[in-house]
């Protein structure tokens, strides 16, 4: 299979040695994202440069406006700065558990040297894999123990707490699978064989925590060069977009709900709101793909040589959710297949299962990072994700126009419905609605069980 067949997975003989077998594995090619090249079409890059021009028109309306209104010309900076209240603290910690993953590389090395020594005695090579597998557990619950315990206490700003919140799973994700590649090796291997244990060097440790993807190889494709116009481009990009996040929620989304638990609302006016929230959250959809999948995966690659940049594939030509979970997120989707998916399918053999765990372990992350960085539990991602997506995981549509406007429709209800409710809630601890619940306010919606706050 070549680069030009655009898939990311190649399937082996049955008859190769593979934990398993028939299931495909993920190979890396030296490709371009699917943006960087429509962007090459000059009808496409003609729609980018409308793009950027429409962000220039909102941030100056933005700032003219608070010009005028307030007398002030912080609009934009304004949520910026306090959504990255605290940043240093991040940084700190991000230091700190950044130290964590490289002492996990020498546990592991630690753990091969014993195992191998120790290879022909079975009660020594499990006493070995035993402490290593809980020292391994450990540092898990630890970090994520750790990373909520100073997120609450410090009180980080959203922009803050989400940083140190992705970077937490990015890193343990790597970290896993840098184990659950490298511990068959160990474990296959017999230290009186002709055979020679080689494990990567701490070297490639790091290149590979750094690298944008969360699969592990002993080697990748790499580019030549660094384009540094490219990068250029990418950083300014990304820039820009803080500020479109800032512009989309003063315009858009605070004037609909910072007054709630100020006054009363009646059901009416937040089905109005909930409606007037599609099309900003529509925007934050798009954008959250641009930035994270787009911009800040390829300025890493371009950074650190890496060729294979399918990060995404045409998600936004899907006609049903199996094919857009196959292609919003190559990143996470390849990481879940590669060290959930086919490990439970392995031990387990029931595809269904296999699935529902995946689509359960991928609701709880997303619904931990989301919980923190906001400062409250509320699962209305969890119960879309995990609930509907999995019954919708399902459910396919013929690949036509008509079922890809609804696929759109149904992504600007979804995403409705989670701005609407995070947002009330958010508003609601922020204009203190007062809690009955104690010691569980943060995991009881205050929304809900405010009784001054609607009008039937």
């Amino acid at each position: 299979m070549n680069s030009e067949s655009g898939s990311n997975y190649n399937y082996k003989d049955k008859t190769t040695t593979n934990s398993n077998q028939g299931l495909p594995e993920k190979l890396f090619f030296k490709r371009e994202s699917v943006l960087t090249v429509l962007f090459e079409n000059p009808h496409i890059k003609t729609i980018h440069h409308i793009a950027i021009v429409l962000f220039l028109g909102l941030g100056s309306l933005t700032f003219i406006k608070g010009y005028l209104e307030n007398n002030e010309v912080a609009s934009g900076f304004r949520l910026i700065r306090g959504g990255f209240k605290n940043f240093h603290i991040s940084i700190i910690t991000w230091l700190f558990i950044y130290f964590l993953v490289c002492c996990s590389y020498f546990l592991f090395m630690t753990w091969s040297r014993l195992r191998s020594h120790y290879s022909t005695c079975t009660f020594k090579t499990t006493q070995c894999d035993y402490v290593f597998v809980q020292f391994l557990l450990a540092y898990y619950l630890f970090s994520f123990l750790l990373i909520a315990y100073l997120v609450t206490n410090f009180n980080l700003a959203t922009g803050s707490a989400g940083f140190i919140l992705m970077e937490q799973i990015r890193l343990l994700m790597k970290v896993h699978a840098f184990v659950r590649s490298n511990a068959p090796k160990v474990l296959q291997f017999k230290e009186k064989s002709d055979e020679t244990l080689i494990l990567p060097n701490f070297k490639h440790f790091v290149f590979f925590t750094w690298i944008p993807t969360l699969v592990y190889k002993d080697e990748y494709p790499r580019t030549k060069e660094i384009k540094w116009r490219r990068v250029a481009g990418y950083a300014s990009e990304i820039i820009a977009v803080v500020f479109f996040y800032s512009f989309v929620l003063e315009r858009f989304t605070i004037p609909l709900f910072k007054d709630f638990g100020l006054r009363k609302f009646s059901i009416t006016e937040l089905f109005l709101d909930f409606l007037e929230s599609l099309l900003p959250a529509v925007m934050y959809l798009v954008v959250t793909f641009y930035l994270i999948l787009h911009l800040v995966q390829n300025l890493f690659a371009e950074l650190l040589y890496f060729g294979d940049r399918m990060f995404y594939k045409d998600w936004w030509t899907s006609t049903d959710f199996p094919t857009y979970y196959r292609k919003w997120n190559v990143v996470i989707h390849d990481w879940l297949y590669e060290y959930i998916y086919k490990d439970c399918y392995e031990i387990l053999s029931n595809k269904h299962v296999a699935i529902y765990v995946t689509f359960f372990l991928s609701s709880i992350v997303h619904e931990w990072i989301v919980a923190y960085m906001l400062g409250y539990f509320l699962p209305i991602m969890f119960l879309l994700f995990f609930g509907v997506g999995t019954i919708m995981n399902y459910v396919k549509f013929p690949r036509n126009a008509l079922f890809n406007m609804f696929f759109w429709f149904s992504l600007a209800l979804g995403t409705g419905m989670m701005m609407t409710a995070y947002a009330l809630e958010f508003y609601a601890r922020m204009n203190e609605v007062p809690s009955s619940t104690g010691s569980w306010d943060f995991y009881v919606p205050r929304f809900l069980t405010c009784d001054y706050c609607y009008t039937f």
